[in-house]
């Protein structure tokens, strides 16, 4: 292997992991925050008789942070829903055929969404619209969706072309599955 592809080998394998840990703190600490948010709210409202102002903003703003970066997160380690009753049937020809399709069917479909969040956040955002309580812009709550969508497109086309320059089947960029299964 040539220094410059093993460099770029190195680049890919560190941007790779950082990504992930990210996105794994990411989700860990937003679970833990609605968790928390919502407890102080309860507690707040029995004993002082007194919700917490932001509390359905916070929750908003993390359900869309988990909901996006979890699909993210799903994708790289292969965890996302697979419906594979006609897949099991399948020569582990047509199982290649298959996955390379679905990946690369799904990663378009990814950045599609990817560029319509971009134009709706670019359309929301001179309107100069805030959330009333926590007074942040709304379209900064809507930042991770593209970002998710472009990283979960990105996943998911590494992993056709994992599946193309390799012998193996592989269920994401980095995780094989057994094509005989």
């Amino acid at each position: 292997m040539s220094n410059k592809k093993r460099s770029m080998s190195k680049f890919y394998q560190a941007t790779y992991h950082f990504i992930n840990k990210l996105e794994a703190f990411l989700l860990v600490a937003s679970v833990l925050l609605m968790a928390t948010n919502n407890i102080a709210n309860v507690i707040g409202r029995v004993v002082f008789q007194e919700s917490l102002f932001f509390t359905e903003e916070l929750n908003s703003i993390l359900i869309i942070l988990i909901t996006f970066a979890g699909s993210s997160y799903a994708s790289r380690h292969a965890r996302h829903i697979k419906m594979t009753a006609l897949f099991d049937l399948m020569s582990p020809f047509y199982k290649k055929i298959t996955i390379i399709v679905i990946s690369l069917l799904t990663a378009v479909v990814m950045w599609m969404m990817c560029y319509f969040s971009i134009e709706y956040i670019g359309w929301i955002a001179p309107k100069g619209k805030v959330l009333p309580a926590m007074q942040i812009p709304v379209y900064l709550t809507y930042i991770w969706v593209p970002t998710s969508l472009f990283l979960t497109g990105l996943e998911y086309f590494l992993t056709s072309i994992k599946n193309i320059t390799h012998q193996d089947l592989y269920l994401s960029s980095s995780i094989k599955g057994d094509i005989y299964d």
